[in-house]
């Protein structure tokens, strides 16, 4: 397997080229802010096609170039039905007070949904030659999800792109608009918990971790009851 992964945008959002191979389809994850250009270095360089563009939820800084790779390589846009308006309505997850920053980014242009999108829901889905699983994992947008994929590592037991779900030592922020501290609390008991240990957690943002670590070391993770009404967990998380 073959995993791209860089840094974007003023949030320093991770987005993923991920593909079976070199010289084949591959898909896209989170393409935020300033992916395109790296995206298209990684595939030249790769020799790759890009099948598939995924975004793990709706916020502006993991989809601000998801209908321009889009329109370019006439892939797909795969997002979950609970986040989709957030693909024409970015300030509906982020606030009012970020319109100045998006219309840095946009410069001043409305942004528009890719030209095919498709609902990212179901348990399991094949993307770009890829076998991919799919939990709904709703709290920091309603429309959350956390994919998970085999890995030939024998020391892994797979990789999960976590998206804003879980970091290493944090957890997706629930003071946002649209963002649920019970749904985020059910998420982080019931989902992440009920996860492999040995899984390598490729995060929306910061660096790669584990199950095994945050299981052991994530406050949220040991507590996530810490997450409802508390003003110091929504300072601290992304």
């Amino acid at each position: 397997m073959l995993i791209a992964s860089f840094a974007v945008g003023p949030w320093q959002s991770n987005c993923y080229v991920v593909a079976p191979e070199p010289g084949g389809p591959c898909l896209v994850l989170d393409p935020g802010p300033g992916a395109l250009e790296l995206v298209r270095r990684v595939v030249s360089e790769q020799q790759l096609t890009v099948t598939g563009v995924v975004a793990t939820h709706g916020h502006l800084d993991h989809v601000l170039d998801a209908a321009a790779l889009c329109r370019e390589t006439g892939a797909p846009c795969w997002i979950h039905p609970a986040d989709r308006h957030l693909l024409t309505d970015p300030l509906a997850g982020i606030g009012a007070a970020a319109a100045p920053l998006l219309q840095g980014l946009t410069g001043g242009e409305p942004m528009v949904e890719p030209p095919e999108v498709v609902d990212l829901t179901g348990d399991r889905l094949e993307l770009a030659g890829l076998e991919l699983w799919l939990r709904e994992a709703p709290g920091h947008t309603a429309g959350c999800v956390l994919l998970g994929a085999d890995h030939p590592d024998e020391s892994v037991s797979g990789v999960l792109f976590s998206g804003d779900v879980l970091f290493a030592g944090s957890v997706g922020r629930v003071d946002l608009p649209g963002s649920d501290p019970a749904a985020m609390q059910h998420t982080l008991s019931e989902v992440v918990l009920g996860l492999d240990d040995g899984l390598a957690v490729l995060p929306g943002h910061g660096e790669q971790t584990s199950i095994a670590r945050e299981r052991a070391g994530n406050p949220f993770l040991r507590r996530p009851d810490a997450l409802a009404g508390s003003a110091t967990a929504a300072e601290v998380v992304r």
